[in-house]
């Protein structure tokens, strides 16, 4: 029994050094198999910085990375074992590995620099690749500020404008920049004006962008189409033929002879078509604007925008014989109008001549200056002013001080008597002022109609005792013509604000003008660009004194709008007279001041 004890401890004993002998080499296999682990994540984590699109994620491939590794691990420890991995790793670790630096562009925070071997280029000013490196395969020009950084966009250089890419790369010749086109001569250099390209003639605006469409260029107008190219000859611009001489320059009024035909370009340079008055006869053009005979004039639409000075008047007769006065200009003209009505084709009324329609725009004295002399001489049917745009007396009271001048009392005075002898002149003939409503047709066939909004604007002006007088222009009636291929817009006195409120409330509701009879005698108080925009007439007639006439604000807002400009004081017979048929119309009398 003692035996058997004693046998079975010596087996314990051994059987317990055994287990110290393998826990001590799956230790030291831990070990071995812990630095084959950090060996691995350490090429995993350089393999992710080196390449962004690693599968992370992929059993499959971890599979086979981990096999790959256990073989790479147990050759590793092999050589760890022979002592010859270490000698190789120290060699590698004592190389240097040089890497030549080839110029080039680099964008640094945001900033493009030219870095060479030597770092970042410091230099500034005008800058060629090629310059630094003369393999580079281009003749890019850049410019370096002051930073050492390529210039971007447009850049004054010297006076001059130059446009460099996003790369930084000067430009040359055509660009299309935030939609506008752009030429950039050999050098760069943005140029401005007239220049020839291939053949053909284009003109930059003084911002260097290409001009499309009608332009004002040193008193004479040109036409250029959509592609910036100067229009010579016979050409079609927004569904219209016109015609420009062999210069560019828009013929208007004038006959044109080929060698096979005859053809009439109108007062906006545009083709006459169908039947049109030219020289008193009625001409008549096949539908490619050709001449083919003349006839008797007959049925027809006349108006004649007379020569009055700083005022306001315009004849109009329709073609079922009714007559119509937009006004009567001042106190000075009343002869020359009273002999213009004797000389024209009117229809009796009582033995006297009628006068169907007159229109007091409002109620200043150059505008109802003449009203009192027609009614003495001529049988007048209606007559039409707004209530809110008569003549007060605004000078009562009034007493010369730093503010208020004699010559404004003057006026104030003068202006409210013209319009008391007219106002009792119209009472004496068993007439009233009507009070036009907005949208009410004026003649028997609807060609005359009311087109201002009816409000009243109030006073104006920074002059208090001025306010309300000023102030009836804005009240002014407007008066829209349409008949056949003729409209015209009569904009008496209207400033800024009336014209504001003209476009903003869409007052011409899609009606098209053709001839615009400007606002307030081409002053500055009108004629302001949207009011043009939103009226969108080719071509414009300004009633005013030669003495008055001014390239002002009014005028440069006028001709950037493409507005064609005829004075009534340069012409020659007492105005300027428009003749309208159902198929087109006519200016005649006129001298362009444009």
């Amino acid at each position: 029994m003692h035996n058997i004890k004693k046998l079975l401890m010596t087996i314990s004993m051994t059987l317990a050094f055994s287990c110290s002998l393998l826990s001590t080499g799956a230790y030291a296999v831990s070990n071995k198999t812990s630095g084959d682990v950090s060996s691995e994540s350490t090429q995993k984590t350089d393999d992710k910085n080196s390449t962004s699109n690693s599968d992370k994620n992929s059993s499959k491939t971890d599979k086979k990375e981990d096999k790959k590794n256990q073989d790479s691990s147990t050759i590793k420890n092999e050589d760890v074992v022979d002592g010859e991995e270490k000698d190789e790793t120290s060699t590698k670790d004592d190389e240097v590995i040089k890497v030549e630096i080839v110029p080039h562009w680099e964008n640094i925070n945001g900033k493009l620099h030219y870095v060479t071997k030597d770092g970042i280029i410091e230099e500034e000013g005008w800058f060629k690749e090629k310059d630094e490196n003369p393999d580079a395969d281009n003749e890019n020009e850049y410019y370096l500020d002051e930073n050492h950084v390529a210039v971007t966009g447009w850049n004054k250089i010297g006076g001059q404008w130059y446009y460099f890419n996003e790369a930084g790369v000067k430009q040359t010749g055509w660009q299309l920049i935030n939609y506008e086109w752009y030429h950039l001569d050999k050098n760069g250099i943005m140029e401005k004006g007239w220049i020839k390209d291939d053949g053909a003639k284009y003109y930059l605006s003084d911002a260097g962008t290409m001009v499309v469409g009608k332009k004002y260029i040193d008193d004479k107008w040109y036409l250029f189409a959509n592609d910036g190219k100067l229009q010579t000859g016979f050409y079609t611009y927004k569904g219209k033929d016109y015609y420009s001489d062999k210069d560019g320059v828009m013929v208007t009024n004038q006959w044109i002879k080929t060698k096979n035909y005859q053809y009439y370009a109108k007062a906006d340079s545009s083709i006459a078509t169908g039947n049109i008055i030219i020289d008193g006869k009625l001409q008549v053009f096949d539908n490619n604007g050709r001449f083919i005979e003349s006839e008797d004039a007959d049925n027809y639409l006349f108006v004649k925008y007379l020569s009055v000075g700083n005022a306001d008047c315009q004849f109009i007769r329709l073609p079922n014989g009714e007559t119509a006065l937009i006004d009567t200009g001042d106190v000075t003209t009343r002869e020359q109008l009273v002999n213009f009505l004797n000389e024209q084709k009117l229809r009796k009324k009582g033995g006297k001549k009628l006068i169907d329609y007159v229109i007091i725009t409002h109620g200043h004295s150059d505008h109802i200056g003449g009203l009192a002399a027609v009614l003495d001489n001529f049988e007048v049917g209606k007559i039409y002013m707004p209530k809110n745009a008569a003549m007060q007396n605004w000078y009562s009271g009034l007493k010369v001080n730093d503010e208020v001048s004699q010559a404004d009392i003057d006026m104030l005075k003068y202006d409210y008597q013209i319009y008391k002898e007219a106002a009792k002149a119209v009472k004496d003939n068993g007439l009233k002022f009507i009070n036009p409503t907005p949208g009410q047709y004026i003649d028997s066939n609807e060609i005359l109609q009311f087109v201002q909004s009816g409000k009243d604007f109030g006073p104006i002006g920074s002059q208090k005792h001025m306010a309300e007088y000023w102030g009836i222009n804005e009240n002014s009636a407007i008066v829209y013509l349409n008949y056949g291929d003729f409209q015209g817009l009569f904009a008496a006195d209207m400033e800024w604000t009336s014209e504001k409120d003209f476009w903003v409330s869409d007052l011409l509701d899609g009606k098209k003008v053709d001839l615009l009879k400007v606002p307030h005698h081409g002053y500055n108080t009108s004629s302001t660009g949207d009011f043009l925009k939103y009226v969108n007439a080719p071509v414009g007639i300004v009633s005013r004194a030669e003495d008055s006439i001014d390239k002002n604000t009014a005028f440069n807002n006028l001709v950037n709008n493409g507005v064609m400009l005829y004075e009534t004081s340069q012409s020659k017979n007492g105005g300027i007279s428009v003749y309208a048929t159902e198929d087109n119309w006519s200016m005649e009398d006129a001298s362009k001041d444009n």
